[in-house]
């Protein structure tokens, strides 16, 4: 395999829970390679800031977030004591960065260079929080839970609800670990068997539920959207590919493989 190293498209970034990769999206057939940072304990999350062009990247098992350039470079520590950092998310408007623990939402000033800034936003959470994301047109935090349902949060602190309490709407589905804004509606994942996980998707008050995708072999920490081509992204662990689909679920193919993929994050071209 050949890589063009004149090539140009939007960067996909993923991490296999140690290394950070990147491939691009464009007419030719996706190759991943590493960034340089290699070193992770356990990572299940990235964001790609598009405005400052960073990366930031959770890991669980040093309990800390991490930033760096999108070359790799300059890689040091965000915010330590994170408490268990999984799914994380950029609120432009205030300058924010959200991130999910073990029990709760925290969030931390992007602009505070201190490492241990940060305040609770929702705590109590007994489902094992996963997967935020931020609409920023209603100004809510949404999240999945592991063991729980799908619940959001005002930046402004009000209106904590769980906006579907039984994920796969027929009694039998259980948690997940991701979740992505797309314009009017909230995509996620649920556990309903071992091997047939499932994507779904709702509109943000949890109404009108429709299934985007099954068959899934592990709970997704790889979830994500590409705006310019309209199209979602998920990482299956265990055959070690990343999918893609239309919206609506129709299209699906195989996009990439050879890595077991989690904290998909999508940046711009």
């Amino acid at each position: 395999i050949v890589k063009d190293a004149n090539a140009s498209g939007i960067p996909v970034f993923f991490t296999d829970g140690t290394t950070v990769y990147k491939a691009l999206i464009n007419d030719d057939e996706p190759i991943a390679s590493s960034i340089g940072i290699t070193t992770l304990g356990d990572s299940y999350g990235m964001a790609v800031d598009t405005v400052n062009d960073k990366l930031y990247i959770t890991d669980y098992d040093n309990n800390k977030i991490l930033i760096a350039n999108l070359d790799g470079s300059d890689l040091h520590d965000f915010r330590t004591g994170a408490g268990g950092p999984d799914g994380i998310a950029i609120d432009y408007d205030d300058e924010m960065i959200y991130w999910d623990t073990d029990d709760g939402i925290k969030r931390a000033d992007m602009n505070n260079a201190s490492v241990s800034q940060m305040e609770d936003f929702a705590t109590g959470q007994a489902d094992d929080p996963e997967g935020v994301s931020i609409d920023p047109v209603t100004g809510y935090v949404f999240w999945n839970t592991y063991n729980g349902g799908v619940w959001r949060k005002n930046k402004n602190g009000t209106g904590l609800q769980e906006i579907i309490a039984d994920l796969d709407g027929a009694g039998d589905g259980g948690g997940g670990g991701s979740t992505v804004i797309v314009g009017s509606r909230i995509f996620y994942d649920v556990f309903v068997a071992t091997g047939d996980i499932h994507i779904k998707s709702a509109n943000l008050d949890g109404s009108g539920i429709a299934t985007v995708t099954t068959g899934i072999s592990r709970v997704v920490f790889a979830l994500a959207y590409d705006e310019i081509n309209d199209k979602i992204y998920w990482g299956d662990r265990t055959p070690k590919l990343i999918k893609r689909a239309n919206t609506d679920g129709t299209g699906t193919e195989t996009w990439s493989s050879g890595l077991s993929v989690r904290g998909l994050a999508i940046g711009k071209e």
